[in-house]
């Protein structure tokens, strides 16, 4: 591997895993194009896997005990059979109409908590107010299209964060819920990109390899998210949605 690629690839893992571990969201939309800089598409779809798995469990050290029990138990099942379900598609189907739709999505919601609901009802968490529905339908579609989004796009993570914003007016509570989340998920892929032959050993092995990086970078974006007041948070959260929904939007 030429030295340009090794460095690129340490900047995608370490800055994915700082994403990770601060924010929530916007790891995989930041990692999946940096590493197709310097390797190929399917590569970096099998070697974004298992790094942002071990993101994730560093995440689950980092925020031990804070995420959501009840929303992870209406959440996960629907979403591995969306992880399933993705696998399924990703040699079989153009992802075009699927980001169209994510994507969509995306820009409406973060448009109007944005820019309308901040000044309508409760200002403290503002937007959609559906605290209320944990454990019925819509937990269980943000559930499915968060993993089937994950496995298609690398955009599960924005798809989850809809759902879980204006649930969860403390950001420990929203981190650490998406990174215990992601970790199922993230190894859910792992054996589904293992099927279909898109990770390989020698790309385990390589993440294996260059894990400190991802390690270090957890553990920063963990004292970045310390420091954050919740408003500034949720911000930077609906602005990452925005950009992840034009993103798909414009890459169709």
């Amino acid at each position: 591997m030429e030295p340009y690629a090794f460095i690129v690839i340490a900047i995608a893992v370490f800055g994915s895993a700082v994403i990770k571990n601060s924010i929530g969201i916007g790891a995989g939309v930041f990692l999946i194009p940096v590493l197709t800089l310097v390797l190929p598409p399917k590569v970096s779809l099998g070697l974004g896997a298992p790094a942002m798995l071990i993101s994730d469990l560093v995440g689950i050290k980092n925020y031990w005990g804070e995420w959501d029990k009840k929303e992870l138990t209406f959440l996960l099942p629907p979403a591995i059979i969306g992880v399933v379900v993705g696998g399924l598609l990703i040699q079989a189907v153009s992802d075009k109409s699927f980001k169209i739709f994510v994507g969509a999505v995306a820009l409406i919601f973060a448009l109007y908590n944005l820019l309308i609901a901040k000044y309508h009802g409760d200002n403290s968490t503002g937007g959609l107010n559906i605290s209320g529905l944990a454990g019925d339908k819509l937990s269980i579609l943000f559930g499915f299209l968060a993993g089937t989004a994950s496995t298609l796009i690398h955009a599960g993570g924005m798809v989850i964060s809809i759902y879980l914003i204006n649930r969860h007016p403390d950001k420990r509570g929203f981190v650490a819920t998406i990174v215990f989340f992601f970790a199922v998920i993230n190894l859910s892929k792992w054996i589904a990109y293992t099927q279909i032959g898109i990770l390989t050993w020698d790309v385990a092995i390589f993440v294996l390899v260059i894990s400190p990086l991802i390690v270090l970078g957890g553990f920063v974006g963990n004292i970045i998210n310390r420091r954050l007041q919740y408003p500034i948070f949720k911000t930077m959260v609906l602005i990452l949605i925005l950009i992840i929904g034009l993103r798909l939007l414009m890459t169709v």
